[in-house]
């Protein structure tokens, strides 16, 4: 409705934080745009998905709840290109927002009261007008109003074989549709972010790409390649040549064939048998060292309610206290620090539970977190923190394009001017 509607969403500090309706005319622009150019769709495609995942961002960000809201489009981005975030952690006081945070909960609580509402008068209509039809249907004779199909002393337990595959499918569609539907309300924050660069990314090469050209003559290629006259040619001298096989040339041909297709796959079925060999011992050994239950632990969320800490809650940026470098040092290596093994097992023969050390610094660094060092103390000038890759990549670079602008214009500037020096001396 607020896009169709135009009604305001980006407030302009400019302006008095009167808000202007951007997606709306984000949304004429494009499509005046792409109704005059049909080819820049697939480009259109991908970008209004992108730019789908930022509006649902910028509206998390405008919920009352401090708690359910997500990291911006741009934090990420700047973390990606420098190695750390401009934003500071956000503080949430106790109790912030928390009219405004029940308001808006019972709002939403009341749409959904009134669309269940509506469905059950719904239901209840169709129900009424079905009964209707089939008393009218009764009247005249033309329908059988006993469509019953309940049986009795049948259990459904033979149905296993038959709903237990169902239920395992059904179980995977609602992981990927929670999954799917965390990435969208950026519940998954960070794969949300990597959808959406994917999305400008994937519009801005679509922009190059003529597809007019390639549709117009994939299709030609198609019919005057498929459809043409030339095509009685194959069958009279292609299909018709043909000999029509015996059975036992068929049966001949189908071992050949099996036995091509085993020898293909014979790699894979020796790496299949080798991984499930290994899953085995691994099942059974952790049953053997930590208990016989085991579960899997999903990496994307796949909880169907979101657990939301309570208004009393408390959230405030972790400050430590600067220390010597040395100090920081000690701590990183794991002095005085003592580590409880994990489950993960490493190992082909016997596995054996991973020793992780505690050194956190790379080779070649003194610590990692160089924030927390003194910057009075010793050691106090290694620096704010480690470059990033970008970072690194473009200070390459740099000396690289030095180099270069140095080889090609001003080592022959210099050879000039000492060659005149010379022969003027």
């Amino acid at each position: 409705m607020a896009l169709i509607l135009w009604r305001g969403t980006f407030p302009l500090p400019v302006l008095g934080g009167i808000k202007i309706p951007i997606h709306s005319m984000s949304a004429f622009f494009a499509l005046t745009t792409l109704v005059e150019r049909p080819q820049l769709f697939p480009a259109f495609f991908f970008a209004a998905f992108g730019w789908f995942l930022i509006a649902v961002m910028d509206y998390r960000r405008t919920l009352p709840n401090p708690w359910i809201r997500c990291k911006t489009f741009s934090e990420f981005a700047w973390a990606l290109v420098y190695g750390y975030s401009y934003h500071p952690p956000e503080k949430i006081r106790p109790f912030e927002n928390e009219e405004e945070s029940k308001k808006y909960m019972e709002d939403w609580q009341n749409r959904i009261k009134e669309t269940e509402e509506a469905a059950a008068k719904a239901y209840e209509e169709n129900v009424k007008a079905q009964e209707e039809y089939e008393r009218e249907m009764d009247e005249i004779a033309e329908a059988n109003t006993d469509i019953s199909t309940k049986k009795r002393g049948i259990s459904i337990d033979p149905f296993k074989p038959i709903l237990y595959p169902i239920q395992q499918n059904l179980a995977m569609v609602v992981r990927y549709v929670r999954h799917a539907q965390n990435i969208i309300s950026w519940e998954e924050c960070y794969m949300s972010f990597w959808v959406t660069v994917g999305c400008f990314l994937l519009s801005f090469i679509c922009l190059f790409i003529p597809w007019f050209f390639i549709m117009k003559w994939s299709a030609r290629a198609v019919v005057w390649i498929g459809f043409g006259p030339w095509m009685k040619l194959v069958d009279i001298y292609v299909i018709q040549k043909r000999k029509r096989l015996t059975e036992e040339e068929l049966a001949a041909k189908r071992e050949l064939e099996r036995q091509m297709r085993r020898e293909a796959t014979a790699g894979l079925l020796a790496e299949a048998r080798i991984k499930r060999e290994n899953a085995a011992k691994l099942k059974a050994m952790k049953k053997y060292m930590f208990g016989k239950f085991i579960i899997r632990v999903p990496v994307l969320k796949e909880d169907r309610y979101r657990d939301t800490p309570l208004p009393a809650s408390v959230a405030v940026p972790y400050k430590p206290d600067k220390l010597p470098l040395s100090e920081v040092a000690m701590q990183e290596a794991g002095y005085n620090r003592k580590r409880i093994p994990g489950q993960h097992l490493v190992g082909d023969m016997i596995p054996e539970v991973e020793d992780i050390g505690f050194t956190e610094a790379g080779t070649g660094d003194a610590v990692k977190h160089r924030r927390l060092v003194d910057k009075s103390g010793p050691g106090g000038a290694i620096g704010d923190g480690p470059f990033s890759d970008m970072q690194a990549y473009a200070k390459i670079g740099s000396v690289v394009a030095g180099a270069a602008v140095v080889s090609w214009f001003v080592v022959p500037v210099i050879s000039n001017l000492t060659e005149q020096a010379l022969n003027w001396f």
